[in-house]
């Protein structure tokens, strides 16, 4: 296992300290589309009730990697956003690394696509950050292996070659439970790019891979290599994106964060009964072919989801503080402190009075699904 070197942190000191980072494949892609009012089939919220206190902050400034972000595209195209009270300006970023530096230096206040497992590190590290919401709760990620591969089962993976980085939780958590050691039962290959994953498998100097949800395309269309699973069929609801800021920042803007909450869950219900029109939107956006889109947004692992998940959270804790991901400062931290749930909880019940009628039954799957995984 590579280990990361230990950050200093100043106790009492400002929670923009510090930062380091390893690049975990954003999700989806979108890119701004600019504010503008509600589209065919949506409601723009017109008439409806908007008292309550204003946001402390009328700009969010959004992490903005190179796969975009739909929710956001979404709730500014549709005017959702507008009608909430702020504005999103993105912050474009190259990879996580800087995401977590903007977070540091105050340059960004929010990020949403950088799994759970790095937000994780940094708080075990010091870095004091509040996940309240989520972005993706399972990525389109597949296993795959060269097409002549027999598969029995996830115990396959011990003795084998693995081109992943082994802080992947949603696999090697699982294998942890059924008693092996996966940082020292499976030989990991860490190539420099996802696509070299690829041609490991395929010239044979791994057994298997796993990539990110974007290359879905490059494994399902490659005549030499089979998916063999996801990695949400090793562990549901594994968390796979959350949406983390500052702790200073959320407590100095609980309104604001509410509004951005709002905005996002209603960009979700739009999502939720507009798919394709939400396909097509990434399609003009992002000038990618809207086939190379398709194989992971029409993919069933891949789902979207506002909801912080503190329960999916805390196994995600536990299990990389088990496999040893964690700094040794991590045993002193309750990471309860660190997830706030009750701002999210507040947009999904304003929400649902204030649009509930328009897609009922998107908000009554929320609330049961906030009942289960956040009280």
């Amino acid at each position: 296992m590579m280990k990361r070197k230990k950050k200093a942190y100043k106790a009492g000191k400002s929670l923009l300290t510090a930062v380091l980072c390893v690049v975990l494949a954003a999700a989806f892609a979108a890119c701004s589309a600019g504010s503008g009012g509600a589209g065919a089939g949506a409601s723009s919220g017109a008439g409806k009730d908007q008292s309550g206190p204003a946001p402390e902050t009328a700009v969010v400034r959004l992490a903005l990697a190179p796969n975009g972000h739909i929710i956001n595209a979404i709730a500014e195209k549709e005017g959702y956003l507008e009608e909430e009270g702020i504005k999103v300006a993105y912050v474009s970023v190259e990879n996580d690394t800087e995401v977590f530096e903007g977070l540091a230096n105050g340059t960004i206040d929010v990020a949403s696509n950088s799994g759970t497992n790095l937000p994780l590190q940094h708080i075990s590290e010091g870095m004091d950050l509040t996940i309240f919401g989520g972005y993706l709760l399972t990525g389109c990620m597949p296993i795959f292996a060269r097409v002549d591969t027999r598969w029995n089962g996830l115990g396959d993976l011990i003795g084998s070659t693995m081109a992943c980085e082994p802080n992947l939780y949603a696999v090697t958590g699982p294998l942890l439970d059924m008693g092996y050691d996966p940082l020292k039962d499976i030989t990991w290959l860490q190539p420099e790019t996802q696509e070299e994953r690829i041609a490991a498998v395929e010239r044979g100097d791994a057994d298997f891979g796993l990539v990110g949800t974007s290359l879905n395309y490059e494994i399902i269309s490659n005549p030499n290599i089979k998916i063999i699973m996801y990695a949400s069929d090793i562990l549901p609801e594994y968390s796979c994106c959350r949406v983390e800021a500052p702790t200073q920042w959320v407590n100095e803007n609980p309104n604001t964060v509410k509004a951005l909450l709002k905005a996002w869950i209603r960009a979700m219900a739009y999502y939720d009964s507009h798919h394709n029109e939400s396909v097509e939107l990434v399609t003009r956006m992002t000038g990618q072919d809207e086939a190379l889109i398709r194989a992971y947004a029409d993919n069933p692992h891949f789902e979207l989801n506002i909801d912080p998940m503190k329960s999916a959270v805390e196994r995600a804790w536990n299990y990389m503080d088990r496999l040893g991901l964690l700094d040794e400062e991590a045993k002193k931290i309750n990471i309860d402190d660190h997830i706030n749930v009750d701002l999210y909880k507040q947009a999904l019940d304003e929400c649902q009075e204030q649009y509930g009628e328009e897609n009922s039954a998107f908000y009554e799957k929320m609330q049961a699904q906030y009942s289960r995984n956040n009280m």
